[in-house]
């Protein structure tokens, strides 16, 4: 897609949901689009990854090398990802920023999350078995369609009880569609080029949620220039949030396109296909543990610094896109350290040096070293989609490659249930916390449990993945 397509997309994603912000309903009183080095520093981090975009462009390399021996599915998987991520960026940014300028206190927004990824994490199992009944591309295009009528529907209903139903129908749709990626990706691609596709396929997501974090920041102030309403108000952001449903439906059309061969799978086949219940139960235990972590803290990094850094939606954007571009391009170099350490080793290593990070955010009162921190606890540990640490490909593609083939579909299933059940768990405790401005107990706590999650899943897994054998140097004539 060359320069000028791009700019007639992005104008028509813009134009479109002009017609949303229709008066100053709701507005609050602005804080103003943030001081002038926000503005400056976005505009240096736009620049340079325009810069090193025209650079791969024009070389055809690091990206272009590796999307060419890919297969023609691979590559729709591909091309899919940065919709997927620019999408699921502005989404997760901006919309408990809206809940709470429509009115609604800091409970309610962690008892929605809470009811959102509960139904997410009960529906992605039967969808795993789903999927491997009928195959991933019918489930996920059936889930997506219901999906994007669900959050068409949210960005507009305020009353209160209608809201939490509606968070639990996306959260119902959402994990029938969220399961497909991993075992489709593995089905599509040889054992040769896996590390690659996956890691490329995760630095894509996080690029484009670095300019769907930006575009966060920034629409919503756009919005109120153009209707003379503050940008912190509810239809500055309700305008901006209506940005992401023509991107979402985008990000369905390649795997509409997918030619899937799938054959039916007998149940009774499909039961005694089921062999490797241990790892399976280790990959669940350790999901388990990494939800219940990341609940107290990862939906609501944005409230975070909303209501206790009292920071703008622009600073707030700026920060989570520069996480963003920082685990795009780190991810895209972690197959030599896989190469070095193996699979196992590498996610532990990273996802435990993460982990200080993490406590540390939650220590901060400065905007400044709160996004540092930010920046460092994404690019290790990462947090919900699309927000990826650099070894979540790995970690996701090994989890793919110690199951059988018949089992991916149900352990992707299993694996996303039992992160995203616990986090909406993890969300409701962490309510309480966050309303009387308790940031650090409830990042503390997330620290402690992830550690015990990557201690587990090392000293199981360690023995399926021994350390890659050193390459050996020619011998050199005497």
């Amino acid at each position: 897609m060359n320069h000028g397509y791009q700019a007639a997309f992005l104008s028509a994603l813009f134009f479109s949901s002009l017609a949303w912000a229709d008066g100053d309903h709701g507005a609050h009183a602005p804080r103003g689009a943030g001081p002038l080095w926000v503005w400056g520093l976005g505009g240096v981090v736009l620049l340079v990854v325009a810069v090193v975009l025209i650079l791969q462009a024009k070389r055809g390399t690091l990206i272009g090398e590796r999307f060419g021996g890919f297969s023609r599915n691979a590559r729709l998987l591909l091309l899919r990802s940065p919709f997927s991520g620019l999408s699921a960026s502005l989404l997760r940014l901006l919309f408990n920023l809206y809940l709470l300028a429509v009115g609604f206190d800091l409970l309610f927004v962690a008892k929605f999350a809470a009811i959102n990824w509960t139904c997410h994490g009960l529906s992605v199992i039967p969808s795993g078995i789903l999927s491997d009944l009928f195959g991933r591309r019918r489930v996920f295009l059936m889930a997506y369609g219901g999906n994007l009528l669900a959050t068409t529907a949210i960005i507009f209903v305020t009353d209160p009880s209608w809201l939490l139903v509606l968070a639990a129908v996306t959260g119902l749709f959402e994990g029938g569609h969220a399961i497909v990626g991993p075992p489709f990706m593995i089905e599509q691609s040889r054992a040769d080029e896996r590390v690659n596709l996956f890691s490329l396929n995760g630095g894509i997501q996080v690029g484009a949620a670095s300019v769907g974090n930006l575009s966060a920041g920034v629409l919503p102030f756009v919005f109120a220039a153009l209707f003379d309403i503050g940008p912190e108000s509810a239809w500055a952001r309700r305008a901006a949030l209506m940005c992401a449903v023509p991107v979402m439906f985008c990000s369905a059309i390649p795997i509409y396109l997918i030619k899937e061969e799938w054959r039916p799978i007998d149940i009774k086949r499909w039961v005694s296909g089921i062999e490797n219940y241990g790892r399976i139960s280790m990959l669940a235990l350790t999901e388990g543990l990494v939800g219940f972590a990341l609940g107290f803290s990862a939906p609501f990094c944005n409230v975070f610094f909303a209501e206790h850094l009292q920071a703008s939606t622009t600073e707030i954007g700026l920060v989570f896109a520069l996480a963003s571009i920082a685990s795009a391009v780190f991810t895209l170099f972690i197959p030599i350290v896989v190469r070095r350490l193996g699979r196992v080793r590498t996610v532990t290593m990273v996802k435990l040096l993460g982990i200080p990070g993490l406590i540390l955010l939650g220590m901060s009162d400065n905007i400044i070293w709160a996004g540092v921190f930010y920046v460092f606890t994404i690019l290790l540990l990462g947090g919900p989609y699309p927000n990826k640490g650099i070894s979540d490909p790995i970690y996701t593609l090994f989890a793919m490659e110690v199951v059988k083939e018949r089992e991916r579909g149900t352990t992707n299933g299993i694996m996303h249930a039992f992160v995203e059940f616990p986090m909406g768990i993890g969300a409701s405790f962490a309510g309480p916390l966050m309303a009387v401005g308790d940031w650090q107990t409830a990042y503390l706590i997330g620290g402690a449990v992830l550690t015990l999650a990557f201690v587990l899943y090392y000293s199981y897994f360690v023995r399926l993945d021994p350390r890659p054998a050193p390459a050996l140097e020619p011998a050199t004539a005497s």
